[in-house]
């Protein structure tokens, strides 16, 4: 009977160390490259992936909290920073990571 106690509780904690979804949070500010002035309204996606997770704020503030794959998976996220009028960049973040976006303004001809 004991070895079967410790049997189900051994099984009861693997499947839910396995079970757990990763929890990723980023966040930072986008400015312009050259004024440094955080810029509004930029579209941000997660790369390969064809919805936006959202847009900056009035301060260029950012912020996105996602669970996805197990407790011990990838802990990153590429996310695509776009505007019109600007150059858009790619960004790799770790977990509980905060930027600084420096976007360029794309010069008109």
């Amino acid at each position: 009977m004991k070895m079967y106690f410790k049997f189900l509780i051994l099984s009861a904690s693997f499947f839910l160390f396995v079970s757990c979804d990763g929890f990723q949070a980023v966040d930072g500010i986008i400015v312009d490259s050259e004024t440094h002035k955080p810029i509004t309204n930029v579209q941000i996606k997660e790369i390969n992936k064809f919805d936006a997770l959202g847009f900056s704020d009035n301060q260029g503030y950012f912020q996105f909290h996602e669970i996805s794959g197990l407790a011990f998976g990838d802990k990153e996220m590429t996310l695509i920073f776009s505007k019109e009028n600007y150059t858009s960049d790619t960004i790799t973040f770790i977990n509980n990571e905060s930027k600084l976006i420096k976007l360029e303004r794309i010069e008109e001809k």
